[in-house]
């Protein structure tokens, strides 16, 4: 009966060292599989903290810092610089991921003072390369003499290749709640679903329909 019993608790010590391995595995993997949607969704959130025409060089260079941007055409100064960051999931396997997505932000100082944000979103891990799908949120405080309606345009262009290729939003701060968070309501799930999302469509629910 000892030797029954003792048999028992190792076989039990046993299965609960392989339940708490598996378990240990399977949030590991978790884990592994969703940052990049977290993280994406943390640049993006700090980003926002940036004003445009208000925020200055010192805030700029704090925010690049805190998210791990660098500048883009190397040392800068106060009088014009340009920093950015991308978010990928090309760590993960291409069987999981598919084409995979890669996030982006930018921001821009000019005379000591934020004039212009920019994020995409896109389809595919190879960033120096056309993305065959993406949304584009480019933030100045007015456009000038552009042709483009203010305080935001928005719409799509498309490719004999690609019908669903990119989707450009053009925004102000004077831009409405409304509009703000539709054009930024970004599904951040696309980097870690099966197969990844296919298209513009989907890295943005919330766009305007495509214009058939």
């Amino acid at each position: 009966m000892a030797h029954l019993k003792i048999s028992r608790s190792h076989n039990v010590a046993v299965w609960f060292c392989v339940a708490s391995t598996v378990t240990g595995l399977l949030l590991l993997c978790s884990a592994y599989l969703v940052w990049p949607s977290f993280r994406a969704r943390y640049v993006f959130n700090q980003l926002e903290t940036l004003q445009l025409g208000h925020s200055n060089f010192d805030d700029a260079v704090r925010l690049a810092n805190k998210i791990d941007a660098h500048p883009v055409y190397g040392p800068c100064d106060r009088s014009a610089c340009e920093w950015d960051v991308r978010v990928g999931n090309s760590k993960l396997p291409e069987w999981w991921r598919g084409l995979g997505e890669t996030f982006l932000v930018a921001f821009d100082v000019k005379d000591s003072v934020v004039v212009r944000k920019n994020t995409g979103y896109g389809i595919g891990t190879d960033t120096s390369t056309f993305f065959s799908s993406s949304v584009v949120l480019i933030e100045q405080e007015h456009w000038g003499r552009s042709a483009k309606i203010e305080p935001v345009a928005a719409g799509w262009q498309t490719t004999e290749l690609y019908r669903y290729y990119e989707f450009t939003v053009y925004m102000t701060p004077k831009a409405s709640a409304v509009d703000r968070k539709r054009y930024t309501s970004f599904n951040f799930n696309c980097f870690w679903k099966y197969r990844g999302c296919k298209d513009a469509r989907e890295l943005l629910p919330t766009a305007d329909p495509f214009d058939k």
